[in-house]
């Protein structure tokens, strides 16, 4: 079996708003299928989060979904040095820091759907897929915001493909402390807020990874050739369509229904939970 965990810091949410947290409803429903999959097919899962995250996911009666407990300490911890609105997947790196290997890192937007353990026998890093180097997201280090006294490793290989990192599987602890350590040091006093909104953040997880992963010589197995390969069986990841389910309600209305039926078809007990959460109320019985 396959340990695994999710990550959750509220910081962001409350560096771009000002009113109570919430989560949207297609993200619950998404976290919901993630880890109670992943349970069934693949092995325990824990969340990290903060004491706000802890106290919302307890308002919707859904700390059972973890079933290896709940960790407030780490992301509580993540210094101020860490600008979480511009590194707002930060608090996965400083989990993976805290977790021994072998370990698996899954997104909360992401659903695994088969038993991984044959695939992932052996290997000792394994992704979702690669990513290519987009020159308006993925930066040379010369247009990067770094701290005035940081400096990039010399014989990174800055031709290494990013890998995408919704998905990540580690059985290499002196990788796993490489990565993490070279991608919090990146992130450090780095308080210079880039002009694309995400450079910053895709080079510290996943542009990082794969030049340490080079650098240790740790060979990295990848699921997928093409993140929108049409034989995908495997993972579901609705990063895109979350955008499009923010800003159009008919979008929105046929995700969470999608989801709720997968609910229902996999977890009909958990699918009558759900009925008691007021913001699911809308999608029973369409």
């Amino acid at each position: 079996m396959i340990r695994a965990f999710h990550v959750n810091s509220t910081r962001p949410f409350f560096m771009e708003n000002n009113n109570d947290y919430f989560i949207e409803d297609f993200e619950i429903l998404t976290t919901v299928l993630s880890a109670l999959m992943w349970r069934r097919l693949n092995g325990s899962i824990k969340l990290y989060t903060d004491n706000t995250g802890k106290k919302y996911y307890a308002s919707l009666g859904l700390l059972d979904l973890w079933d290896d407990g709940i960790n407030t300490a780490v992301v509580e911890n993540i210094p101020e040095s860490v600008n979480q609105q511009i590194f707002w997947a930060a608090a996965k790196i400083f989990a993976l820091q805290a977790e021994s290997t072998p370990i698996a890192m899954v997104d909360l937007d992401l659903i695994v759907w088969k038993n991984l353990s044959t695939e992932l026998k052996g290997k000792q890093f394994a992704v979702i897929h690669r990513e290519e180097l987009h020159n308006n997201i993925y930066l040379s280090p010369d247009k990067l915001k770094t701290r005035s006294d940081y400096k990039f490793e010399p014989d990174w290989d800055w031709s290494e493909l990013p890998y995408n990192m919704s998905f990540a599987y580690i059985n290499n602890a002196i990788f796993k402390e490489y990565y993490t350590n070279s991608a919090i040091d990146f992130m450090i006093e780095n308080n210079d807020y880039p002009e694309e909104t995400v450079s910053q953040m895709v080079f510290a997880e996943q542009r990082i990874a794969a030049m340490c992963a080079k650098k240790t010589q740790t060979p990295v197995y990848h699921f997928l050739d093409d993140p929108y390969q049409i034989n995908n069986n495997i993972f579901t990841h609705i990063w895109g369509a979350k955008t499009a389910a923010k800003n159009n309600s008919k979008d929105k209305t046929t995700l969470c229904i999608a989801l709720l039926q997968k609910v229902k078809e996999h977890f009909p007990e958990y699918y009558k939970r759900l009925n008691e959460l007021e913001m699911l109320k809308p999608y029973y019985n369409k």
